[in-house]
């Protein structure tokens, strides 16, 4: 009886391998060939499910975003059992930051990503955006927090998510570690979420 493939499976086998790429050397380095012989299979096999580049890379960056959220979306659902509002958006904040070799990889992978977007002066239009999802998380708890004037909540959860990214570039370089990184997190956290 001949094996039965499991073709989501072998897309994501493909996805890991173009992320090891553009990770090391970026998504300029990323092309079917090289993809082929990162994950070790034939060209041809790769073609299969993705006869173009734009495919792949199309397929690669919808992984990224499930994978994303996924990383984030464990500590979210554990700090929302407590009903703290402070410890939700910290752990929406920390989940987005490369604290482990696996965060590192993916969060390079959405920088390089980013650093086509840069070239070509915006997003694909067929790439779903991560920020304004972020940003509207937290703009929901802060209203829901309802911290007092003047704070504006849409404004705080956009400059804490430009805080977050911040700190995603830095430990990407190691300007910062998870310690520092989190730190800051609750430093400003300590300022909209006073104790008593």
């Amino acid at each position: 009886m001949p094996k039965r493939v499991d073709h989501q499976e072998r897309r994501r086998q493909i996805a890991e391998a173009l992320f090891r790429i553009a990770a090391a050397r970026g998504l300029q380095a990323v092309t079917l060939r090289a993809v082929a012989a990162e994950a070790g299979i034939s060209m041809n096999l790769v073609q299969y499910y993705f006869p173009t580049k734009e495919e792949m890379e199309r397929f690669a960056w919808q992984r990224i975003v499930e994978l994303t959220a996924a990383r984030a979306g464990e500590g979210v659902t554990s700090a929302v059992k407590t009903g703290d509002t402070r410890a939700i958006v910290r752990a929406y904040l920390v989940g987005v930051l490369p604290t482990d070799e696996r965060g590192r990889m993916l969060c390079a992978v959405l920088m390089a990503y980013f650093a086509v977007d840069v070239t070509r002066g915006s997003q694909a239009q067929d790439q779903q955006a991560l920020t304004p999802h972020l940003v509207q998380a937290l703009t929901d708890l802060l209203t829901s927090a309802q911290p007092p004037p003047p704070l504006d909540p849409s404004m705080e959860a956009n400059a804490l998510v430009s805080m977050a990214a911040g700190l995603l570039n830095g430990m990407l370089v190691n300007v910062y570690d998870t310690t520092h990184a989190t730190a800051i997190i609750d430093y400003r956290l300590d300022q909209l979420f006073p104790s008593g």
